[in-house]
């Protein structure tokens, strides 16, 4: 979602946030701005839409920090756009989370002649600041205290100095040969000593000293920053670059996975409850079955908006949390409470220094290198590895062989599938439905949720028996159903099929496309995915559209 830059130091401060803010293009945004410091005073530059929008000042500074914003609080336009400033001009304001009862203080602000210009949450933060007397440290302490919800803000102050406050939400401070950056995301990070907040820390930086304000101890670590250019190379979007990395990212997550630690963390495990939002949930989906029928533990899937940890869990029940970004705010929320019951927390992600894995026993990560696009591809691929790989492992399979067969197979797979004259067929419609069986059914639940987000398209993924008990009268002569048949049963969908032929539908079978490998059965949902990913992206370019930034999502949703 939002994402928060900043820059004090010796180069051009400016330049050095707008492309810090670049590289956090890829969480989401529907507007942008950036406050410079310059004749003793924050100015300020906002545009709607995209980076390329702010005009440069083309002024020397060497402090500034910026925001993109992804609208939470209040419609999309400049007066919403951070940074906000408070009513007396002494304060300028960042701000990533959600201010949960800033109507309840605006509404006493207000009450006091305090003017407000925006809807938004941000600027009730900054009037707070404003309104308390004291000195500053009195001051966002009175700002940690009084607002609820989440936040990691970035103040400045009239006299050019900076302070960091955050609860929840993630900021992160790195000193540099080159000056002090500070980011809402590690990996947008250089090469230097990094200090991630902790909740209630109070932090300055003024002069190009960094001083805490609390008793917390900021201890500063060293960053290598592993993260390979953003560059797009060949490709046009970053979508059909990670789905083309997709085998390279599977093969790395396989080399950095430790066999041992497979063990170790199903060691006296009785149940496994797998938590996730969106295309990490329908990853869960399918280690779940794969777990039930190669491992037959007792396990079971939850939405983490939709979780509530029973109280009588013990170290034998294993909840394993998938979160691509680390981030995830209802993720963070459900680890949380797993460690205050005292359970036992197995993180998968691709992001092995965010905030949820602080709550973690054992890390499992995939290791996909960034992923830019809003839409997850080769991340996914990666997630539904660790969970066929684990069940590999735990049954003592000889899994070498096999995904060596799996890398080439998924390379040879892309480059010669020829999805676009089914894309031909899907252009112009506006609802589609998907039926499969068992795992296949699974896997359409992610592919109706790539043709969802990225084409806009209504998609229903279903079971096959269960069109004729209501969804069969969505079926006439316009209609197209996308089966899926990985089994080697070819014919257990063909009542399925006939229902919808004989209604004037046309079927068309998803499986054709995908290559008849010798591969463990675990690993065929990655193959089976593919298609979907390259068929959503496909319809995409057709329609004219961004595949990577589809609207109204983000790519890291740090609010609950």
């Amino acid at each position: 979602m939002c994402g928060i830059y900043g820059y004090i130091g010796k180069l051009d401060a400016y330049n050095e946030v707008y492309n810090g803010l670049n590289m956090l293009q890829y969480r989401g945004y529907d507007s942008c701005g950036i406050a410079y410091y310059h004749k003793s005073k924050f100015e300020i530059n906002k545009a709607i839409g995209v980076l390329n929008e702010l005009k440069n000042p083309d002024i020397e500074t060497h402090i500034a920090f910026g925001h993109t914003r992804w609208a939470t609080n209040g419609e999309v336009n400049l007066l919403n756009t951070h940074p906000h400033v408070s009513y007396d001009k002494e304060f300028t304001i960042v701000h990533n989370g959600i201010i949960t009862n800033a109507n309840m203080i605006k509404n006493e602000l207000i009450k006091n002649k305090i003017k407000f210009y925006s809807e938004t949450d941000t600027e009730v933060i900054a009037n707070v600041l404003a309104c308390f007397n004291g000195d500053i440290r009195k001051k966002l302490q009175s700002v940690y205290d009084i607002c609820k919800g989440s936040f990691s803000l970035i103040i400045g102050c009239k006299n050019g100095d900076i302070y960091l406050l955050k609860r929840f939400s993630p900021l992160n401070i790195l000193k540099s040969e080159d000056g002090i950056y500070i980011s809402s995301d590690v990996g947008s990070l250089k090469e230097g000593e990094l200090y991630s907040l902790e909740d209630g820390d109070i932090i300055k930086i003024s002069n190009g000293a960094v001083t805490s304000l609390t008793d917390n101890e900021t201890r500063f670590l060293p960053h290598q920053n592993t993260i390979k250019s953003f560059k797009l190379g060949k490709y046009k979007h970053y979508m059909i670059k990670e789905i083309y990395e997709t085998p390279e990212s599977i093969m790395n997550t396989y080399k950095f996975i430790s066999t041992k630690d497979i063990r170790k963390i199903f060691k006296h495990i009785n149940k496994v409850t797998l938590i996730g939002c969106g295309t990490a949930y329908n990853s869960c989906l399918i280690g779940e079955q794969l777990i039930k029928e190669n491992l037959h533990l007792d396990i079971d899937s939850h939405l983490a908006s939709n979780y509530n940890i029973d109280k009588k869990i013990n170290r034998r029940h294993l909840h394993i949390i998938v979160s691509q970004s680390g981030e995830t705010a209802d993720c963070i929320k459900v680890a949380e409470q797993v460690k205050q019951n005292a359970g036992k927390l197995l993180i998968i992600t691709n992001e092995e220094s965010s905030t949820i894995t602080k709550y973690a026993d054992f890390i499992l990560p995939t290791k996909a290198n960034k992923e830019l696009a809003i839409a997850s591809t080769k991340t996914y691929c990666c997630q539904l590895f660790v969970f066929a790989y684990m069940c590999m492992v735990l049954k003592n399979k000889n899994y070498a062989i096999d995904i060596c067969s799996l890398k080439l197979e998924i390379e040879n797979f892309i480059e010669k599938i020829n999805i676009k004259p089914l894309v031909k067929k899907l252009i112009d419609k506006d609802k589609l439905i998907m039926i499969g069986k068992d795992i296949d059914y699974l896997t359409l639940i992610e592919a109706s949720l790539k043709i969802r987000e990225i084409d806009y398209v209504y998609t229903i993924p279903m079971y096959s028996g269960e069109l004729k008990h209501g969804t069969l009268s969505l079926i006439d002569k316009d209609s197209i159903v996308l089966s899926l048949n990985t089994d080697e049963n070819i014919y257990r969908l063909d009542t399925a099929k006939n229902e919808i032929n004989s209604r004037g539908g046309e079927v068309i079978e998803m499986s054709k496309f995908i290559p008849k490998v010798n591969i463990e059965k675990c690993y065929k949902p990655i193959l089976a995915i593919i298609p979907f990913q390259l068929l959503s992206y496909h319809i995409a370019l057709e329609q004219g559209r961004n595949p990577d930034m589809p609207r109204n999502l983000a790519k890291s949703v740090t609010v609950e």
